[in-house]
């Protein structure tokens, strides 16, 4: 059940990374609020990151305990 739980786990952060790399592209396009584009992006990275990270701790995990 682990298992199942951490697959659809790693699925949602990937789902959830690749719509911040969409959003992440679109803050550059032209506009003349530059300012807030830029927290965007920055969000955006940070919350992609994070998910990518979430998924690399969930991986390690499984491969921890099964490889044991």
């Amino acid at each position: 059940m682990k298992l199942f739980v951490d697959i659809f786990g790693s699925l949602f952060l990937l789902s959830v990374a690749a719509f911040c790399v969409f959003g992440f592209l679109a803050t550059f396009e032209p506009t003349d609020n530059t300012a807030q584009f830029m927290t965007f992006r920055v969000g955006y990275a940070v919350i992609g990151l994070g998910c990518l990270v979430g998924v690399g701790f969930l991986i390690v995990n499984e491969v921890r305990k099964y490889g044991e």
